[in-house]
């Protein structure tokens, strides 16, 4: 089977909002994802199919782009096609569009297969391989770089892990750690700024009655850039590495 590009449609609603009236990022990380399922359920490779085999998703990496944000009840259209493969690493982008097709947003991602009873990365089955990467469009720049370590952080919090935290993999869903990125910055910046671009590496898994280290602060010598970590108090692990990107509103 080709793989084929996928388009899901969402509506932004009332709690996917900040207090501008506009989508959060981790709500269109979240339509991301849910096209991104949509896709390889049509494709037979869809979270639901690798659990019957012991199986799962896991998302590695994700840099996304934000030209402007759509607001609430605004209606918005994802693109998400399978763009390249690199040994374990499979590689899928996304495009945000408004009703009269304008790009809103993009993004590039990693995903990698795990082996859900061992907690185990596992090399890409065969069944997954059998899908030819046909990309219907041009392959975003794949995030390969990497990011600038924090140092020295200037804010930080501690995070226990709850209930309504943990995904159908059992460990902290990914809009949540991306969540948790964003609320230990200082609340000036995210008052006067928006977020224009994130590259988020997610390294380890936190689970239930875990606390997590969000650290955060600027980028040394860059008034825009900030950098992010996220650490498991249990295991001492780092959980997530970011970086992000801001642009001052205009007054």
């Amino acid at each position: 089977m080709k793989s084929r590009a996928g388009e899901s449609k969402f509506t932004v609603r009332s709690n996917e909002i900040d207090y501008r009236g506009q989508a959060t990022m981790p709500a269109l990380v979240g339509y991301m994802q849910e096209a991104a399922w949509e896709n390889t359920a049509n494709l037979g490779i869809s979270m639901y199919d690798l659990l019957e085999r012991g199986l799962t998703w896991v998302l590695q990496r994700m840099r996304v782009e934000i030209f402007r944000y759509p607001a609430h009840n605004d209606n918005i259209t994802v693109e998400t096609w399978a763009s390249g493969r690199e040994r374990v690493f499979l590689h899928r982008d996304f495009r945000i569009y408004n009703e009269a097709r304008e790009l809103l947003g993009q993004a590039t991602s990693v995903w990698l297969v795990m082996d859900v009873v061992k907690r185990q990365l596992v090399s890409v089955p065969d069944f997954i391989m059998a899908v030819e990467v046909v990309p219907e469009s041009e392959p975003l720049p794949f995030a390969k770089e990497k990011l600038p370590q924090l140092q020295e952080p200037q804010q930080e919090q501690q995070i226990p892990v709850r209930w309504h935290d943990i995904d159908l993999n059992r460990h902290v869903t990914n809009t949540r750690y991306l969540q948790w990125t964003l609320d230990t910055l200082p609340i000036e910046l995210l008052e006067q700024n928006q977020l224009q671009q994130i590259d988020i590496i997610f390294k380890s898994e936190s689970i239930l009655g875990d606390t997590v280290t969000s650290a955060a602060a600027p980028a040394t010598g860059e008034e825009n850039l900030y950098l992010h970590q996220l650490t498991s108090q249990a295991t001492g692990k780092e959980l997530v590495q970011a970086q992000t990107a801001w642009r001052k509103l205009e007054s």
